[in-house]
């Protein structure tokens, strides 16, 4: 109860305390590619041309993402050789309400899972891996910036990772890393896309602090009116960008707290309340190449990882014409609780570790396709699996 009242005052004082740090949207990835001039000719021409005629005239943009994956299991004694594709389609609206003021909707279809549908990890081979629903609204949200864009708050249905443990190297799994455990800090307790709300402020431009809170059990293809908040994850993240000969870094402090009843892992009772504190740093190092790391730690009685590690990094290559271009290196690590590893027995492995390497070719300002090759050692922290490789390739079209 104590820890419980304490989020509390922390998420309502901020109110006037923050700044807001987005995953990699939709909308995101498309106001960060550049636009071609003067634009090509056909149906992309007449979108073009939509786009701003309804932004100039009704305050609204849009923009609509297309992921596919095929992946290929090249190593697993009973899989081996097995290939699956999985993908995704979803359109973004944001619409200017009054000063300040801001509504987004997304609509989404979701199919297969890819390879995860044969393997049960802890890292995921696909962070994309969807609902298999043919339309649904996971998110729907309205935004009010205060005080010159210094003050921030959001109300609806949203996913906190859009906002937390956000990672300038390893933060969307459409343009970098696919594997959940590099996309986001496996000992934090993200729930599906549900209902809540968030409020930061951003005072310098070297330093921000948001504070957030949303349904622990909710679903993504449900609204979730019904659940709101019957139960909660309270999310603080502190953030400080300093520059250094002008290349930035990121440096995040993250605290949470998930307040709904768990069984513990030996079954023995329930827990009402289970904390954790967890990290995301990433530095340039040089103009092309950017380090990145994240640790957690959570509570080993109620959680299967008691402390995760990542750390890899991301090059801008500049190879003769291929300047656009960018590849990626990482590895991450669950270390699996001692209560885990007690109650499951010997067969327990200490760890579960996650490889990804990929090569991003950007065709041009609409379309990408990456290669990539994972490797998952003692899957499921089983020291009786087989140890897993899978080759994928990931269209993503942005218009």
């Amino acid at each position: 109860m104590l820890w419980q009242n304490f989020f509390l005052v922390v998420f309502l004082s901020q109110i006037f305390v923050f700044q807001v740090f987005a995953a990699t949207t939709t909308l995101n990835i498309f106001e960060e590619l550049p636009v071609q001039k003067p634009p090509p000719k056909g149906w992309l021409e007449k979108i073009q041309q939509t786009r701003e005629y309804l932004e100039e005239n009704q305050g609204l943009i849009f923009a609509s993402l297309f992921n596919s994956q095929q992946q290929i299991i090249l190593h697993s004694k009973r899989d081996e050789g097995t290939s699956r594709n999985l993908w995704y389609y979803n359109l973004e609206i944001e619409k200017t309400l009054w000063k300040g003021a801001e509504a987004f909707i997304e609509f989404e279809v979701d199919k297969n899972k890819g390879v995860d549908k044969f393997f049960t990890t802890f890292s995921q081979f696909s962070d994309n891996g969807g609902e298999n629903a043919s339309l649904y609204i996971p998110v729907l949200y309205l935004q009010q910036n205060f005080f010159q864009d210094k003050f921030y708050a959001y109300a609806g249905k949203f996913d906190l990772s859009y906002w937390f443990d956000f990672n300038e190297a390893a933060g969307s799994a459409d343009t970098q890393f696919q594997s959940s455990a590099l996309v986001n800090n496996l000992t934090i307790p993200f729930p599906a896309k549900g209902m809540g709300a968030m409020f930061g402020m951003q005072a310098w431009e070297w330093f921000y602090f948001q504070s957030g809170v949303a349904t622990a059990r909710a679903s993504s293809t449900k609204i979730g009116l019904s659940n709101a908040f019957n139960s909660e994850l309270y999310l603080n993240e502190a953030g400080f960008s300093p520059r250094i000969k002008e290349l930035k870094g990121n440096y995040r402090f993250i605290f949470w707290m998930n307040h709904e009843k768990q069984a513990l892992i030996d079954e023995s009772e329930e827990k009402e309340n289970d904390s954790g504190f967890a990290l995301s740093f990433d530095q340039q190092i040089t103009k092309r190449l950017t380090l990145f790391t994240r640790y957690g730690l959570a509570n080993q009685k109620v959680r299967d990882i008691a402390h995760f590690w990542s750390f890899g990094g991301q090059y801008v290559t500049s190879f003769g014409s291929r300047k656009k271009d960018y590849c990626g290196l990482a590895v991450a690590q669950s270390l699996i609780s001692n209560d885990y590893r007690d109650f499951y027995g010997p067969q327990t492995a200490p760890s579960e570790t996650m490889c990804e390497a990929y090569y991003c070719w950007v065709f041009n300002d609409y379309v990408m396709l990456t290669p990539n090759l994972q490797a998952v050692f003692n899957p499921n922290a089983d020291k009786e699996a087989d140890n897993l490789m899978v080759f994928g390739a990931r269209f993503l079209a942005v218009f």
